[in-house]
């Protein structure tokens, strides 16, 4: 989401499920931030809805994931469960190639008003005990979600019902207009389990010996939190035969340790890994392929604490650093560098092309100039320089640490500060006006520009929010208001492009790269692994080299 070895970070904070990748692909990202892929096999998805992209039919697939999965209930799965639950459990829709929406469980939408959608569902699907799927079972999901302390709720906090006119339509009322909500129903946050079986098991729904009912094209057969999974092709699937008969699931520590069972021929195949140049030497072979995501890392300033507070001193850290060797220092996660905090993947959907390019051509960019960065530097507040702390979580300490060695040349001599995850995590999200000078990956993000919101806004400053640059101009409040309450495309397009001319102009975050996701295996590749790949049935797309 990061795909979502870690879930870790910054969406484990605010959304439940943010996760922390890496890639091995450095390109330019203007006017695209979009990389490229490392693998040339790998191909878009062309086939139709519930289809498999081959006919070649494989009788196992061994998958190795990072981490134990206690449960395979979405109210409260995360981590390496959130890409093993969509093997078996399905959304309403799908995320296309080109970041726009396609037919899934529902074969289209409608919007009725700017607060109300609604969704037909597909005729014919059926539960894995061979019943039909009906709009009661979407509702009875997303309810599920919505409230009783999910970690999904925030994707539903602007649901104020959801109703059941017939059995094959499912209609959603929002409190305010929200043009980030039609993404909701294609991703991972959204899938639908059947009614019937979660009643009846209401205290063990998705634990293990109970697990669950729903309509992917595997079925989950048995679940160990410690060991892993085993799933099985589901007779009943509406997308026809499903092209692995058994998929067996095992859990590992770490990276190192699943690199040894691939090279062992243990598994067959890792759909998510976090250090792709060590996975690579351990594995012995050139098994990773990797892709840049709309994931961003950041550089974030605290705005109100001087000499933060002062613009010329941010952009002459924004000058004084050089992508190609922070990227470097990535061992291979980051995707492709990037000089905006919202990344062009999210912009797609807005406009042409040719209208978005246009409009990304506008914004501000800060490459890589050491006569720059000086210069900025002596028209502040501190012109001969300065000493600071910067914090790190010990993850990013090697990142940070080429940091601190770029702005030295610029007079900002920085002191490391590293900690683990957790205290970081607090540390960042505590009071705005104590949160330091950091560094961070974001992880997965939803199709919608509205996604990185979460690092901008007033709203965002509260204990727990992730405005970690503590940035409050009103003018970017009222964007980022107009942003969702907006629906027409091309509107929003202006709206996103108006904030991030402004952010290129104050610089409360300096965007370092995009991040990556990376799958590994000797003898399969996943078509169209991309950004959203985890928000269906991925398996759908394994294909043998």
């Amino acid at each position: 989401m990061s795909g979502t070895r870690g879930l870790l970070r910054l969406s484990a904070l605010a959304v439940a499920g943010v996760m922390v990748l890496g890639a091995a692909a450095c390109t330019d990202n203007r006017p695209d931030a979009g990389g490229r892929d490392t693998h040339p096999v790998v191909k878009k998805r062309s086939v139709g809805p519930g289809k498999s992209v081959t006919d070649k039919q494989i009788p196992q697939l061994k998958v190795g994931v990072i981490g134990k999965v206690p449960t395979l209930d979405p109210k409260s799965n995360i981590g390496s469960g959130l890409y093993t639950n969509t093997l078996g459990l399905e959304s309403l829709l799908r995320i296309g190639s080109n970041g726009r929406l396609e037919p899934w469980l529902a074969t289209g939408y409608e919007q009725k008003s700017d607060k109300v959608y609604e969704y037909r569902l597909r005729k014919g699907v059926k539960f894995w005990d061979g019943s039909e799927l009906t709009s009661d079972d979407v509702k009875y999901s997303w309810d599920h979600y919505r409230f009783d302390g999910s970690t999904r709720s925030r994707y539903f906090r602007n649901v104020a019902d959801i109703s059941t006119p017939d059995t094959y339509t499912v209609r959603v009322e929002l409190k305010t207009p929200d043009g980030s909500w039609k993404y909701t129903p294609a991703m991972f946050w959204s899938v639908i389990f059947q009614k019937k079986f979660a009643q009846e098991h209401k205290k063990s729904h998705g634990k293990p010996g109970t697990l669950l009912v729903a309509t992917g094209p595997w079925k989950f057969d048995s679940l160990n939190p410690t060991s892993g999974m085993e799933l099985s092709a589901n007779p009943y699937y509406w997308g026809g035969k499903p092209p692995i008969g058994r998929i067996s699931v095992k859990s590992y520590a770490d990276d190192n340790s699943m690199a040894l069972a691939l090279r062992a021929g243990e598994i067959d195949l890792s759909p998510s890994i976090g250090s792709p140049k060590g996975f690579n030497a351990t594995a012995g072979k050139n098994s990773v392929t990797t892709v840049a995501i709309c994931a961003t890392t950041l550089l974030s300033m605290p705005t109100k604490n001087a000499p933060w507070d002062d613009v010329h001193v941010r952009r002459a850290v924004a000058y004084g650093l050089d992508r190609k060797n922070i990227i470097a220092s990535t061992q291979g996660r980051a995707g492709a560098p990037l000089q905006m905090l919202i990344s062009p993947i999210l912009m797609r959907p807005l406009g042409s092309k040719e209208e978005v390019d246009s409009a990304l051509a506008t914004i501000p960019v800060h490459d890589h100039d050491l006569g720059k960065a000086k210069a900025e530097l002596a028209k502040s507040k501190v012109p001969n320089g300065f000493s600071g702390t910067f914090v790190t979580p010990q993850s990013l300490a090697p990142t940070s640490e080429v940091i601190v060695d770029q702005l030295k040349k610029v007079g900002i001599n920085l002191k490391l500060k590293s900690m683990t995850d957790t205290t970081w995590a607090a540390l960042i999200t505590g009071p705005a006006d104590k949160r330091p000078l950091t560094i961070a990956e974001t992880g997965a993000c939803s199709p919608d520009p509205s996604w990185d919101d979460i690092f901008l806004g007033k709203a965002n400053t509260a204990v727990g929010g992730l405005n970690l640059a503590n940035y409050t101009p009103p003018e970017v409040d009222k964007l980022l208001a107009s942003g969702l309450t907006t629906n027409e495309p091309k509107k929003r397009l202006q709206i996103y492009t108006d904030l991030l001319r402004r952010l290129g102009k104050d610089l409360p975050y300096v965007p370092l790269y995009a991040e990556g996701n990376h799958y590994a295996s000797m003898k399969y590749d996943i078509v169209g692994y991309d950004s959203f790949w985890m928000n269906m049935p991925w398996a759908l797309n394994v294909v043998a080299k």
